[in-house]
Parts: structure tokens; sequence; C-alpha cells
């Protein structure tokens, strides 16, 4: 039997880009969850009256990079996350910005980058769990892939 050569996500940072030159990456404070998703290619239908037993035909179109979503346990007080500098900042001000999912904590020497801008941000109070804010980016572009 082959051991499994996976990881668990423990250690996985996201970053936000300052946009100076050279940029510099702050890591977002608390993260729980980073879920990349709704990656897609459109279909391009190219069927015609001749097509080989009347099958229909695709091609690949445009490609949607989808969103990345952060669940994180919210601290008012972090320059990462508040409305003065952070990620609450960032949706108010509708600032677009790079931003990267660094695993080389997690024993992989192995980062995604991309550009983006917050497209919600979600908050949740409850008397048994920590606050939770909940943050979209819309992906804007391809995501690079690269070693950490």
């Amino acid at each position: 039997m082959t051991v499994s050569t996976g990881k668990v996500g423990l250690g996985t940072l996201f970053k936000v880009g300052d946009g100076q030159s050279p940029e510099v990456f702050t890591a977002v404070v608390n993260v729980v969850s980073i879920n990349l998703s709704g990656r897609s290619v459109e279909e391009v239908d190219f069927t015609h009256l001749a097509s080989s037993g009347g099958f229909r035909e695709f091609r690949a179109g445009f490609k949607d990079p989808g969103e990345v979503q952060l669940t994180c346990h919210y601290d008012p007080s972090n320059a990462t996350l508040n409305g003065t500098a952070g990620l609450e900042y960032l949706l108010n001000q509708g600032t677009q910005f790079n931003w990267e999912i660094d695993m080389s904590g997690t024993g992989f020497a192995y980062k995604l980058t991309g550009n983006g801008y917050v497209s919600g941000g979600d908050f949740t109070f409850t008397g048994e769990d920590p606050i939770t804010y909940e943050v979209t980016i819309r992906v804007s572009g391809q995501i690079s892939e690269s070693a950490a």
C-alpha cells in the first residue's frame, strides 16, 4: 500500500499584499478556514449540422477564477481584519489587492497568488462560539502557482 503524500491545512496562511514595490504580504490573523471555490470554464457550443454522429461539440471558453472564502475569529483591534486597515476596510473601499495562500507551514513549499477585491463580509454572533467574520474575495484574473 502506498502512503498518502497529502497534508492537513494546519499552518496555511492567507496573506494580503500592500501594493508597494517590492510588495510585502501580511498574514491575516485568526483564519479558521480558507476555501477557494467556484472555478469554472465556460463551454462554447461548436455543434454544426455535419457534426460526427449527431453529437454536440464543445470547446473551452472564458475561465472564471472563482472566489476565496475566509472564516476568521473576529478581533476589531487587529489591523488585518478591521475597518481601519484590514479586510473590512478593503470591503468598504472596494480596493483591488494582491493575495497569497501560503502553504509552507503545512510542509509544502508552495503558494497560490492572485488578485481580487472583497465582495462580501458577514459577522456571526452567538453565545457559544467565537464571533466569526466570513469574508468573500472575488478573484480577478489567473491564479499563479509557485514555490513559497
